[in-house]
């Protein structure tokens, strides 16, 4: 099992919890493989290219799979779509839009009039990760579904954004949940809506972004299972009924880092998935301007 990230990445957590469960249920096991670099899409290309016998697969990340591709062309040598033979879903994470505690604002429809209400020369600023990276994407999806603007300030890592955030020389983030919830818990965050389907059990009076803006799409970071292309289809057709009934397992819920939900996903449902997610983030890259180099 080829995992594109670094050991203690949320993803490479996944890939041993999920692993762990699947072997108990099936008697099978795996050597999990870490191969970080390049924003997953190296390891990607290399499941791509491994011998298509059923002996090696991948567990990829959708930023490697739905927005690489658009966000830095000349790092992904591969087709998202045509160049896997996806199995299943592994895990869905959602977040929150948090803002310091000290901006006087409790709500998203709050934010959006404060915001709308600052001077140009004096805007809120948000944090992120880095440009093109699900955080900035999701937040500049809703200041366009709610017309308003914030500045955008990136950084090199999550730690750093969130030093920054905590001291409130930016004011907004919406970074995952294992940067946010903590702070959010002493009160030094404050979470105006969350990017999930559903309310998080964590915070159940914090709102969806979907219930204050329905035809806002947030992108929740997910991870899937894949064979590269060739692998034979009864190999794939058996491999995708079994890790289906792992991901359907209430222990594999149970075990799941912070902010994470199984995906339960079929072949069909995954393909699905990353071609919808790619003509949608591909629109949004084009018209916030990012490189695509």
């Amino acid at each position: 099992m080829i995992v594109p990230y670094g050991a203690g990445n949320i993803t490479d957590q996944v890939a041993r919890v999920f692993l762990d469960l699947h072997g108990v249920r099936t008697g099978q096991s795996f050597v999990v493989e870490n191969q970080p670099a390049a924003g997953g899409t190296l390891g990607a290309f290399n499941i791509a290219q491994s011998v298509a016998d059923g002996s090696v697969m991948g567990m990829i990340a959708a930023a490697a799979l739905t927005i690489a591709p658009h966000a830095n062309k000349q790092a992904v040598r591969y087709d998202p779509v045509n160049d896997f033979a996806p199995v299943g879903g592994a895990y869905l994470s959602s977040t929150y839009l948090a803002v310091n505690a000290t901006l006087p604002v409790r709500t998203l429809a709050e934010l959006v009039a404060y915001a709308k209400a600052r001077p140009a020369d004096n805007p809120i600023f948000y944090c992120s990760p880095g440009n093109a990276t699900v955080p900035h994407l999701n937040i500049e999806t809703i200041c366009r579904a709610f017309g308003f603007t914030m500045q955008h300030v990136p950084y090199r890592t999550s730690a750093a954004a969130n030093t920054d955030l905590l001291a409130n020389r930016v004011q907004v983030t919406m970074d995952s949940a294992s940067i946010t919830v903590p702070h959010m818990q002493t009160g030094r965050l404050r979470p105006l809506a969350y990017s999930g389907p559903t309310r998080s059990t964590e915070f159940p009076d914090v709102p969806t972004v979907r219930e204050a803006a329905p035809d806002a799409q947030m992108l929740n970071a997910w991870a899937g299972f894949f064979f590269p292309r060739r692998t034979p289809a009864a190999i794939v057709a058996r491999a995708a009924e079994a890790f289906h009934a792992t991901a359907a397992d209430p222990a594999f819920a149970e075990k799941l880092p912070l902010g994470a939900t199984p995906l339960v996903l079929t072949p069909a449902g995954l393909t699905d998935r990353i071609r919808s997610e790619n003509e949608r983030l591909g629109r949004l890259i084009a018209a916030l301007g990012l490189p695509q180099d």
